[in-house]
């Protein structure tokens, strides 16, 4: 009888909100048509819509809770779902968000299209639930279904050959899947010149990593060139753990650009960990504390990517992400992560975090957003 009040209670919140839900008319050039309002969302989630705006310089999509009344929670900060791209879009998926790295709850999900002289144009879709753990009375139980036995024995007097099954062999050949169209450049950041190009569901051979922490791929093109992808871009298949960590050539020298409206200086000003040490196959969180050190404010809210290696071999052993949201001049953001680590215990990790990754965010200075702490994983639960 309890759970049947609480599921009452919960299809008329959905009721409720479904009435609540935003009913202006979508923009053909800027809109999000998919997830739509009162909606629960679960993992990694495709985000589709128009962004087409004249003039459009560029557009991302960001999150943040709303309060318990499903009132814009204004103190709340706007973290990235997404991150900024230049690419139009019509009817089409406009980027991944991965919910699992939010807590469950109720959400607005907003689109920010710049566009050049002119004001930032933004959609917003609300409310939106994001339930990666659903409450025990939301599971239904599956049904269990009891085979029939059926007689198979043969005949009496008839030979049955024996059949020995042939083992199949795993593919584990690692590959890089492109999920959105993607540039192959000369190195491993945005930096460096386009080489090439691939569209989505092209398929090419991973031949090494990035030494430099940034996560870019090393890939060998159709033609036998080789160039970089980002992570972004590719979904990985296969195992990499044989795959050798590669230098990217020098950087290309500056070349002459206008000067950044955006005096901004993004860096990891303090990293922890608890517990500390860490445990084997006990997951603990890393706090990265971000400072924007400049004197303006950032264009967009960020990511932090995060990188669990042995420092002896240099075997990657776990990594994730976090999001910070827009920061102004002196202010600090704590990016909260979560990693599971379960080999070389009794050794010696070495935890590699990058701020902006990818260089979305226009700097005074880009030499500075890598940090590295050291620590020994201890045996916890490994043995």
């Amino acid at each position: 009888m309890k759970q049947k009040i609480i599921l009452g209670l919960f299809f008329l919140l959905m009721i409720t909100s479904a009435a609540s839900a935003q009913s202006v008319p979508a923009d053909p050039n800027a809109n999000i048509t998919w997830p739509p309002p009162v909606y629960v969302l679960k993992g990694a989630f495709e985000l589709r819509g128009t962004a087409n705006l004249p003039n459009q310089a560029s557009y991302f999509i960001e999150y943040r809770l709303l309060n318990s009344d499903l009132s814009a929670n204004e103190i709340a900060p706007w973290l990235p779902a997404t991150l900024p791209r230049t690419a139009r879009v019509v009817n089409d998926v406009l980027g991944s968000w991965d919910t699992s790295l939010a807590l469950d709850g109720l959400y607005e999900l907003r689109m920010t299209l710049n566009v050049t002289s002119g004001s930032p144009v933004y959609v917003v879709v609300s409310p939106v639930r994001i339930e990666n753990n659903p409450p025990p009375f939301a599971i239904t139980p599956t049904a269990q279904i009891i085979p029939t036995l059926v007689s198979t024995a043969p005949p009496v007097n008839q030979i049955v050959p024996t059949l020995v099954p042939t083992p199949t062999a795993l593919d584990l050949t690692p590959r890089a899947e492109i999920v959105t169209g993607a540039n192959v450049r000369q190195g491993d950041s945005t930096f460096y010149p386009v080489i090439a190009g691939l569209v989505t569901g092209e398929i090419v051979p991973i031949v090494g990593l990035s030494n430099t922490g940034s996560g870019w791929y090393q890939i060998e093109l159709p033609n036998g060139r080789r160039g970089w992808v980002a992570p972004s871009v590719v979904r990985i298949t296969g195992d990499l753990r044989n795959v050798p960590r590669v230098a990217p050539p020098p950087p290309p020298p500056p070349t002459a650009t206008p000067t950044p409206t955006t005096q901004a200086n993004l860096v990891i000003n303090s990293i922890s960990v608890s517990p500390d040490p860490p445990r084997c196959k006990q997951t603990f969180t890393v706090t990265a504390r971000v400072l924007n050190a400049g004197t303006g404010s950032t264009s967009t809210s960020g990511t932090i990517q995060l990188q669990d290696t042995h420092a002896a071999s240099g075997t990657t052993t776990a990594s994730t992400s976090g999001g910070f949201p827009v920061l102004g001049a002196g202010q600090t953001f704590d990016v909260i992560m979560r990693l599971t680590v379960d080999t070389y215990f009794e050794e010696t990790h070495r935890l590699t975090l990058v701020v902006d990754s990818l260089a979305q965010i226009p700097e005074i200075n880009e030499g500075d957003n890598v940090a590295i702490r050291d620590y020994t994983l201890r045996k916890g639960d490994c043995s």
